[in-house]
């Protein structure tokens, strides 16, 4: 039997194994809906929030300093906010705690960045409809346990995650080399900082995107294990603010294999969208996963 053939059979089993498995409520696998393609102005969708009934998204290194608002309907680009004082240099997620977006620009895939940013927009600038060119304040920052800038193929200074509590900023590094993710804090004030790590734990692939409810205290993230391209979504329950409580679940999505996904976010308090960015045979598209039950059955009480 041809080797095609025979991953096809077993994609075709694992997604059978998965939905059953998930739909039972007590298994690690999770099947996502698919919602759309994404246009391709977007292909490289890499940060994702959700903010005014739209999915906002942007690209990462060398796009146009641009974020694009989504109708999640139609799920194509209704809105765009241009950046008017920066560049795109390789912007990789963006969040928001309810009064400002913060835009990371810390992209950092040969592990010898000296400028890496977050861009900090208020939220009420941005206008209802209509297109607008704002501009943006800026948070410079380093990592306080990176001493060695080096230019590499494989290291574990990277970033693609990155979000929002009441008080501060963090961010998951992206492990090249370890296969592992620190979790590492910072101030929302504008200015130079040294992110110094707080936590961090074996997350067996590459963290790409995040996202955390303030209500329920819920945190998300994103990622996939390299070289495979097997994407997985981790759950962490009771987050808190002093970043040293990282309980997780971790879910696999093994009908997506092959898919990049890049971005996660929370559209309501129990189901997010997922994006996946262009790779190879594989179009942009955006998912929805739904944990409502999940949280119900096995969350806090």
């Amino acid at each position: 039997m041809k080797k095609g053939i025979l991953i096809t059979l077993f994609l075709l089993s694992a997604i059978t194994f998965a939905k059953a498995q998930s739909e039972a409520g007590y298994s690690p696998f999770f099947v996502p809906t698919l919602k759309s393609e994404l246009p391709k102005e977007v292909s490289e969708t890499s940060g994702i929030f959700f903010h005014n009934g739209r999915l906002w998204t942007h690209n990462d290194s060398g796009g146009k300093p641009i974020l694009y608002g989504i109708d999640t309907t139609t799920f194509k680009i209704t809105q765009k906010v241009t950046l008017a004082n920066v560049k795109n240099k390789d912007w990789e997620d963006i969040c928001s705690d309810g009064e400002n977006v913060y835009i990371g620009d810390f992209g950092n895939n040969r592990g010898n960045r000296k400028d890496l940013k977050i861009y900090i927009l208020p939220i009420s600038s941005i206008p209802d409809s209509g297109d607008a060119t704002l501009e943006v304040d800026s948070i410079n920052f380093s990592f306080g346990d990176q001493t060695e800038f080096d230019k590499r193929k494989v290291h574990d200074f990277d970033c693609e995650a990155m979000f929002a509590t009441d008080d501060n900023l963090y961010l998951f590094s992206k492990g090249w080399s370890s296969g592992t993710t620190r979790l590492y804090r910072l101030s929302k004030k504008p200015g130079k900082q040294v992110a110094e790590v707080v936590n961090g734990f074996d997350s067996q692939g590459l963290i790409t995107g995040a996202d955390y409810n303030r209500k329920s205290h819920i945190l998300v993230l994103v990622g996939y294990v390299k070289t495979i391209w097997k994407p997985f979504i981790y759950l962490i329950f009771d987050f808190e603010e002093n970043g040293t409580r990282l309980s997780h679940r971790r879910f696999e999505m093994p009908q997506l294999t092959g898919a990049q996904t890049e971005g996660i976010c929370f559209f309501d308090d129990g189901r997010c969208y997922v994006t996946s960015e262009t790779l190879k045979s594989f179009t942009a598209k955006v998912f929805e996963v739904d944990f409502r039950k999940w949280i119900e059955k096995h969350g806090k009480k």
